[in-house]
């Protein structure tokens, strides 16, 4: 597990955690033997954690009044209240799972979203791209992350993709310091219960050279590289062997049509490879439509694709997907919390 936390200004920081009933031990990152200091954007993973287990936390930041070469003089420490997650578990039986995406910006739906997936529990929440229209300050992503913490992101996990409009605006590189990423890598895989998930950075909708990027994109080669990770990743023993795939992608890139070359370009890199590894079902948003797209098998794609929403009220979905040993289920939710499509997909 990674925590992440900003303060007003620089400082050290560090986790103080353990297995709920059990007293806590205390964490810090470090890079190069030197641990993290003078910094406002903290993160510290916490390793060796038991699957499926609870802890409790908190996390504390120290004042460094004088940074000298040989003597470090302190100042106050500052700490958070505590609280509580819990791991995965690849051991485990069913879980289910929210996803939000194409909010552009507007936080204050939050709340509404989380109504209209009711009570039912949740072990992570998927931000799908697209959740910012374009990066221009720091300000725009802890607007996004506060309200986030507040409803629900300081207990359970938070899981950013990147969407197209997430690589636009003159704060766009600097992303990743706020988001912990595997391998400090936008595409990734990971373990949950019997689900296996893909995540892939599908980059920009349009051609690098599009004017709105002012020559400064360079998703072609990108998305080549993710390739070479993609062909690999789907041949894992982890891949191979999971009862359910779930590949979760900002642009549906096998819908692609007319003069979104970017769309096109990735299902050029990643179409085959995902046809080829028959995933159970894409994870999908970006065009504001909701929808259950239907396999094509010899076509585009071989697989179901489940689309979210977009930023307009009539329009705003979240999805809840539920994943147990014979049966895995999507439904996408409108506001008020009805039911706007259904797809399942069952194993014996």
């Amino acid at each position: 597990m990674t925590v992440m936390w900003l303060t007003s200004r620089n400082t050290t920081g560090w986790v103080e955690y353990g297995e709920v009933g059990s007293a806590l031990k205390q964490a810090a990152d470090s890079h190069h033997g030197l641990i993290d200091a003078n910094e406002r954007i903290h993160r510290v993973t916490l390793n060796g954690l038991k699957p499926g287990s609870a802890y409790r936390y908190k996390v504390l930041s120290r004042d460094i009044l004088s940074f000298g070469g040989t003597k470090l003089q302190y100042g106050k420490t500052v700490s958070s209240g505590e609280f509580e997650f819990r791991t995965f578990d690849r051991g485990k039986r069913e879980f289910s799972f929210l996803v939000f995406n194409d909010i552009h910006q507007n936080e204050s739906v939050l709340p509404d979203m989380l109504a209209a997936a009711g009570s039912e529990p949740y072990d992570f929440v998927l931000l799908n791209g697209d959740i910012l229209s374009q990066i221009s300050d720091e300000g725009q992503i802890t607007g996004i992350l506060d309200s986030a913490v507040k409803l629900f992101a300081s207990r359970i996990p938070l899981i950013w993709t990147r969407g197209n409009h997430e690589t636009r605006g003159p704060y766009a590189r600097m992303l990743p310091k706020y988001i912990a990423l595997p391998s400090d890598s936008f595409y990734y895989s990971f373990n949950h219960g019997p689900a296996h998930f893909t995540v892939l950075d599908t980059g920009e909708d349009k051609a690098d050279s599009d004017v709105e990027y002012g020559g400064l994109a360079d998703f072609e080669r990108y998305r080549r590289q993710e390739r070479e990770w993609l062909a690999g990743e789907v041949r894992t023993p982890e891949y191979r062997n999971a009862r359910y795939r779930i590949t979760i992608s900002h642009m549906p890139f096998p819908e692609a049509t007319g003069r979104w070359s970017g769309m096109e370009n990735a299902f050029q890199n990643f179409g085959e490879l995902l046809n080829g590894a028959a995933p159970d079902v894409m994870i999908a948003a970006h065009k504001h439509v909701a929808a259950v797209v239907k396999p094509e098998p010899g076509a585009r794609h071989n697989y179901p694709i489940v689309r979210g929403g977009g930023p307009t009220p009539e329009n705003r979905t979240v999805i809840r997907v539920r994943v147990k040993p014979g049966l895995m289920n999507a439904e996408i939710l409108r506001n008020g919390g009805e039911v706007f499509a259904r797809w399942e997909v069952r194993k014996p």
